[in-house]
């Protein structure tokens, strides 16, 4: 929709404001908890009866068949608890895309010291899946009922709000918008003029690297507009996308290379789990960020999961603040933009 300066889309056009129902939200949001809570209480408890049930069926031969009974309801129950657990935190998500704030773009792209996140539109169904932080590392069962509720992209706006109210643009069309970012919704015709406001008024503007044009277009525009510590590239993509984004950008800036892991070379028993293959069993979503200096010299920061022996919830959780919280501390001593 386009009257003089305004070229905004409206709530009659492709932002899903329409379509939200705030009431259902609350109630999937309250039932996603209940669900998440009595899902933790039984698998919590169906595993200490399993190893209660473990170490007692050896001593009492005499009453073996009802502890291993007792065993297998407890798997039962187990399953039953995870199911519960996982259904919670899908719909609390759903109900968080219902009741999710929509910007009026007119006066966010007004605004500043916000910090603008952005990416490629193909990269929000991996930012909105809810992470299993576990995945491959091999860590009790008991930590699957710790996991959060948080989609990766919630899980980074919940790190980089401490700098400011975390904006993106939304993909048009789409029925609900995600959860994380605030999300304001613009004409095809307009968003590069609208990002372009948004780069220059930001406190910090956080890109995921990809290799589409307008990816690439929001790159060299933060570069023309930003004072270097300004800028956060985001690494969510590998390594064969990162080199690939990475030789398309190198006339306007020269990219580091991607790190490789501390420890390529993983002990016999974890390579012959993997099926003969000396790669990492797993890694982060995020693989680290790059931040720049002055003169644009930039600096990658990576995640390394090799150097967790046990990896778990909490470890994963320690090493991302231990790496990420320095970049931050730096970026929330910037003065605010003019």
């Amino acid at each position: 929709m386009t009257n003089g300066n305004t070229y905004f889309l409206r709530d009659n056009d492709r932002s899903p404001r329409g379509r939200q129902d705030r009431a259902r939200g609350r109630r999937l949001i309250v039932v996603g908890w209940l669900l998440r809570v009595g899902g933790a209480v039984l698998g919590l408890g169906s595993i200490w009866i399993f190893q209660f049930c473990l170490r007692t069926v050896v001593d009492d031969g005499a009453h073996r068949g009802r502890w291993l009974l007792i065993m297998l309801v407890s798997v039962v129950v187990f399953f039953l608890g995870w199911s519960a657990f996982a259904l919670g935190r899908v719909w609390a998500q759903a109900g968080r895309r219902h009741t999710a704030a929509i910007l009026d773009p007119l006066r966010a792209t007004h605004s500043t010291g916000h910090v603008l996140y952005l990416r490629p539109f193909a990269l929000d169904p991996v930012m909105s899946a809810m992470p299993l932080e576990l995945s491959g590392g091999g860590a009790g069962a008991a930590n699957l009922f710790f996991l959060s509720g948080r989609t990766q992209e919630e899980d980074l706006v919940r790190r980089f709000g401490r700098l400011g109210r975390v904006v993106a643009i939304g993909r048009p069309g789409e029925p609900l918008p995600q959860v994380g970012a605030e999300r304001m919704y613009v004409a095809d015709d307009a968003w590069q003029r609208v990002v372009s406001g948004l780069i220059a008024r930001a406190r910090v503007v956080t890109l995921s690297v990809g290799t589409g044009r307008g990816t690439v277009w929001e790159f060299v525009e933060s570069l023309r507009v930003l004072p270097p510590e300004r800028l956060v590239l985001l690494i969510y993509c590998d390594r064969t996308a990162y080199d690939e984004f990475r030789e398309v950008v190198a006339e306007r800036c020269a990219l580091p290379a991607y790190p490789p892991p501390a420890r390529p070379q993983r002990p016999r028993w974890e390579v012959l789990m993997n099926g003969g293959r000396k790669r990492l069993l797993w890694d982060f979503a995020l693989k680290g960020v790059i931040v720049f200096g002055p003169d644009w010299q930039p600096r990658f920061v990576r995640f390394d999961p090799s150097t967790l022996r046990v990896p778990s919830v909490f470890s994963v959780r320690k090493l991302l603040r231990r790496e990420l919280d320095p970049v931050l501390d730096r970026l929330a001593a910037l003065p605010p933009p003019r």
